[in-house]
């Protein structure tokens, strides 16, 4: 998924920070990567411009404790995630825990892009709850928003892709496309939650009216029947 996110990476190191800065910078081309040396050269950045996610390491350096750093930054306001490189061995790659992630050296990349990922939507994300899903859908419909809508119901997540109100992707578990936006309809207590910044490649086109009136047809007949279409 491609998203306009500014990272803010703090590395004292020119190389490791180069190479980083670089790496990202090739997966993620909509993104902004801004690097600094120090903890003080980061507040400083923080304090004038917005960042969506912040990337460290997780030692003592200039004589500050560094989970003392880390505290700081997760209650700042609006909160900012953080991934915090470790070079202490774990036999755990990746742990996350309030807004903080942690990776172990020697890091996998792969790993690091997911975070990144799934760390900027969050950071981007307005929340909706008791809100229905329909009425919102058609909403977005007559205003003709590009967006993506990442909904949680229990512990099933799926995703909505919208492009100028029309559907153009949906996803949850293995189900895909019109399947999955059925599916996700029929969830109970969803929340919603948006991000307008996101881009994604479209593997449907459905006018949102005909997904919700397909979607009415389908639970009459459910209904009736006693079945349902769930995520698998």
């Amino acid at each position: 998924m491609m998203r306009k996110a500014t990272i803010l990476i703090i590395e004292e190191h020119p190389i490791v920070a180069e190479m980083m800065q670089g790496y990202i910078m090739r997966h993620k081309p909509l993104s902004r990567v801004i690097v600094v040396e120090t903890d003080e050269d980061a507040l400083v950045y923080l304090k004038r411009e917005p960042v969506h996610l912040v990337i460290t390491h997780l030692h003592d350096h200039a004589g500050q404790d560094g989970f003392a750093f880390l505290a700081m930054l997760n209650g700042w306001n609006p909160p900012i995630p953080i991934i915090a490189i470790s070079d202490q061995s774990s036999e755990n790659s990746r742990s996350v825990a309030g807004g903080v992630a942690i990776l172990h050296n020697p890091v996998d990349f792969d790993v690091l892009l997911e975070l990144i990922d799934t760390m900027t939507l969050a950071s981007q994300e307005s929340v909706l709850n008791g809100v229905s899903l329909e009425s919102f859908l058609q909403m977005l419909e007559q205003d003709h928003k590009t967006c993506t809508l990442r909904i949680i119901s229990g512990y099933q997540t799926g995703y909505l892709h919208l492009g100028r109100g029309r559907l153009i992707g949906a996803k949850t578990g293995q189900l895909e496309d019109k399947e999955a936006a059925l599916a996700i309809l029929g969830w109970p207590n969803c929340t919603i939650n948006i991000s307008e910044s996101s881009r994604v490649e479209p593997t449907m086109e459905m006018a949102i009216h005909s997904l919700v009136m397909e979607w009415c047809l389908f639970k009459d007949i459910r209904d009736a029947s006693g079945s349902s279409l769930e995520a698998v």
